[in-house]
């Protein structure tokens, strides 16, 4: 039931009106004798909302959302995307971007226990954490705060001065450590982006990744082709997959606020997931040992914060086309499986490494490493295991000579890979075929 809007009335006091009311009904006193509007909601018990606005304020249904980009002032210098209550700390955590300074007030609405409104409160909207480093770009990805020792509220929305009317209202969710988790190891994918329309990479990135361990990706998506719409679809019928929309307002920022998505995605599986996972869709972190064949395995009797993986590229243009390699790996394009030689070198630290991340220790994250932990950051050695990246470096003419072969994938989960995918291609199919378009047939 939601109960909208709220008008403005005598006394500088808010009223929450009943989307189902039927009748008037007058002015009254609430428990702490202050004038207020009593109204009736549908179970007839009476309701008072308080706020020190006397603003015109009007909620509608329309301004509520899970998670959006909303901007903060006129000027466009600020945005806010979603919000997380930390109880230790007592204040809202915001995700978002900046471009200068900035002056915000935080609105803070608090609900009954049957969801209607009770009072909104206003705070200041701090400046909590810096996330990246200038790069050039006019926009920062930025975690911002406010203050809220009255508890978690229902709600957040920012607004330029005190008591202006806000476009949207975010939920506020909890991110706090629970006593047990829904699942180990959760995958956060950066922003989709540019039409994206690789299916057979994306089917063999979640299926790989589901063997390594994976049990839920996080993909966030800017923009992306119908054939990829599709197969999300698929996967998140199954709670494989959870689809964030990151409609980003802005293009003058990093790699589409990769950075404020990986901090999106840390705050929403603090409470879920015991480990969260950093991987583009053309990355893997393997074990290279054969007795450790998963992340779970390799995690395993350690208390370390965050485990730092190195790179090293498997060029995806060094692929002999008339190599013996399976034949459905070559139909389904599973690069995994038809390239075993990568470049001699491997990256150090921090340098296109990527990581799993232990959600209670980790403040924040960025691309190639944890930006703070309260534990122990292990810098994984290249023997135990590694981030094979396969990707196009444009060059027709490398030479090969000096590659080092590491079969891992293939020995190791080539042939289970290849069944999987073989048969998620067919449930594509049949899904396609009864719920999206014809053109998201199955093409890269």
């Amino acid at each position: 039931m939601v109960l909208f809007p709220l008008q403005k009335i005598q006394h500088n006091q808010l009223f929450l009106q009943s989307s189902t009311l039927r009748h008037h009904v007058n002015y009254g006193k609430n428990t702490t004798g202050s004038s207020a509007a009593p109204v009736e909601d549908s179970n007839s018990r009476p309701m008072y909302f308080k706020s020190k606005c006397s603003t015109d304020i009007t909620l509608n249904k329309d301004m509520l959302s899970q998670a959006t980009w909303i901007p903060v002032d006129t000027s466009n210098s600020t945005f806010v995307f979603s919000a997380y209550y930390e109880h230790a700390a007592k204040h809202v955590v915001l995700v978002g971007l900046k471009s200068s300074e900035v002056v915000g007030t935080c609105q803070l609405w608090f609900a009954h226990g049957n969801g209607t409104f009770e009072r909104m409160e206003e705070r200041a909207l701090e400046l909590y954490q810096d996330l990246t480093p200038y790069n050039g770009q006019r926009y920062v990805s930025y975690l911002f705060r406010c203050s809220s020792p009255n508890g978690q509220p229902a709600y957040a929305s920012v607004v330029q001065t005190s008591c202006q009317q806000p476009s949207k209202l975010i939920v506020v969710k909890v991110s706090e450590t629970p006593k047990s988790y829904k699942r180990k190891f959760t995958v956060c994918l950066m922003p989709l982006f540019g039409n994206f329309s690789d299916a057979h990479s994306l089917v063999e990135w979640v299926e790989l990744n589901l063997l390594l361990g994976a049990e839920k990706f996080f993909v966030y998506d800017n923009s992306s082709a119908e054939n990829i719409r599709c197969v999300l679809k698929m996967y998140a019928e199954r709670n494989i997959v959870e689809i964030v929309q990151w409609p980003i307002p802005v293009k003058d920022v990093h790699y589409v606020g990769q950075i404020a998505q990986l901090q999106d995605c840390l705050f929403r599986n603090k409470p879920e997931s015991e480990f969260i996972v950093n991987v583009d869709m053309d990355e893997f972190i393997i074990p290279r040992k054969d007795n450790v064949r998963t992340w779970s395995d390799f995690v395993a009797n350690s208390s370390s914060g965050a485990f730092i993986f190195r790179n090293t590229f498997f060029l995806k243009e060094t692929y002999d086309e008339n190599s013996s390699s399976n034949a459905l790996a070559k139909q389904f394009k599973l690069y995994s499986l038809l390239l075993s030689k990568h470049e001699p070198k491997v990256w150090v630290h921090g340098q296109r490494s990527k990581y799993i991340a232990r959600t209670s220790m980790v403040t924040w994250l960025r691309v190639h490493d944890v930006l703070q932990s309260s534990s122990q950051i292990d810098l994984v050695s290249e023997d135990q295991a590694m981030l094979f990246h396969y990707r196009y470096w444009e060059n027709k003419n490398v030479n090969t000579d000096n590659f080092v072969t590491d079969d891992t994938v293939i020995r190791k989960y080539g042939e289970t890979l290849v069944a999987n995918v073989k048969r998620t291609w067919t449930e594509i199919e049949a899904h396609r075929l009864k719920h999206c378009e014809p053109s998201s047939k199955n093409t890269s």
